[in-house]
């Protein structure tokens, strides 16, 4: 497997370029693309980076004969879909994912990923959504605080500039943590805030922690969901923290809902690559159609 960063290239074109050198052999003429982009018009525009991909003219450009596109966490949902339980370790409650009905899949990385799973009668139908462009919900003083401080910077406090790589930043400058710190050095930040060795790091980890398990709650009820699964890579660096008690307190205190949700199950997706698995399911799945 190859990674290339978004940021260092001026397109998709040129990415691809690379990878058909580097691969050292002839490109096959069909693809399954997962990219993080509402799937919708003629232009895809992505979230979180300057790429564009013009959906009329991306095949020939790639030289493909048949192209499969879809988003980023729709691709996810596929692939847990087919994940077996061993993949599927929990963080809240002990009981299985439903066989029918829906089943909520999100998970924090450069943005925040958000789709359904649904499964009926032997049918499986995956809805991409962009659900973490809904505003953040605060729950205290400490929070109201840290929506302001963000809608200032950024206009609006979405849920995304909270539960996501880069919002563990705005937590922590929010905090007035030391340092100088955007989305380009996020990583580093976050490595500080799970080994605890920067308290202020830690202190916005929690906070982020906490948000993200009301999140998952309310989006579970907006789903209609008695699933959640949780994946990325940046969720399983952390499973300790996610089955801690911040989390389940804030995904079950949904007020008169809170008993249906202590019956939700929440896991955490633990396959390494999900979205390409995804991606393949969904070509597969096509082609049977």
């Amino acid at each position: 497997m190859k990674r290339y960063r978004t940021r260092e290239y001026p397109g998709l074109g040129a990415a691809w370029d690379r990878f058909a050198r580097e691969c050292g052999a002839e490109l096959p003429k069909s693809a399954s693309l997962a990219v993080a982009a509402p799937i919708e018009g003629d232009v895809l525009r992505f979230m979180n980076s300057d790429w564009r991909i013009d959906r009329r003219t991306v095949a020939d450009e790639l030289g493909l004969d048949r192209l499969v596109l879809l988003n980023d966490f729709g691709a996810v949902a596929h692939a847990v879909s087919v994940m077996t339980a061993e993949e599927l370790q929990p963080i809240v409650g002990d009981g299985a994912l439903p066989d029918e009905g829906v089943v909520s899949i999100l998970g924090p990385g450069t943005g925040l990923g958000v789709s359904i799973l649904s499964r009926k009668g032997g049918t499986v139908r995956v809805i991409e959504t962009e659900a973490a462009h809904i505003g953040f919900a605060p729950l205290n003083t400490e929070e109201e605080d840290l929506a302001d401080y963000i809608a200032a910077r950024y206009s609006r406090a979405s849920l995304e500039r909270v539960v996501s790589g880069p919002g563990l930043v705005d937590i922590y400058n929010f905090l007035g943590g030391a340092g100088e710190w955007d989305a380009n050095n996020a990583g580093d930040l976050w490595t500080i805030a799970l080994d605890r060795s920067d308290p202020t790091a830690a202190r916005a980890l929690e906070i982020l922690v906490r948000c993200f398990g009301s999140a998952a709650g309310d989006i579970s009820l907006a789903h209609g969901a008695m699933g959640v699964v949780v994946t990325g890579g940046l969720a399983n660096r952390m499973p300790d923290r996610l089955r801690g008690p911040a989390f389940e307190a804030r995904f079950t205190a949904k007020g008169r809902y809170r008993e249906r949700m202590q019956r939700v199950p929440v896991k955490l997706a633990t396959y390494a690559e999900p979205g390409l698995l995804g991606a393949a399911v969904a070509f597969e799945r096509e082609e049977r159609h």
